[in-house]
């Protein structure tokens, strides 16, 4: 485990889960990933888009699989969905 440089607790990261890794909400960065893997993007699409390098895009998701408890990036998606962490697309209605 990760000790500041007192020897006590890591320094809080700023983004809200105090340091400890899996816990939680999930970064902006880490949130503009999932969305456009949720768009269906590959990861190299995704670094494209967002200028980061494939390898980086991998990171964020594990990350994201990590906070999240998921096993895929589909499980991922739909835990983030079901969490109301990301916002279905709308529907367009016909009539």
């Amino acid at each position: 485990m990760r000790q500041g440089a007192d020897g006590g607790d890591p320094p809080d990261s700023g983004n809200g889960n105090g340091g400890k890794p899996g816990a939680g909400p999930l970064t902006p960065r880490e949130l503009s990933v999932l969305t456009l893997v949720a768009d269906g993007r590959t990861n190299r699409q995704v670094g494209s888009e967002l200028f980061i390098s494939e390898k980086t895009v991998s990171v964020h998701l594990s990350r994201v699989m990590a906070k999240l408890g998921a096993a895929s990036r589909t499980e991922a998606v739909n835990l983030a969905y079901t969490r109301g962490l990301l916002t279905p697309p709308a529907v367009p209605r016909s009539g």
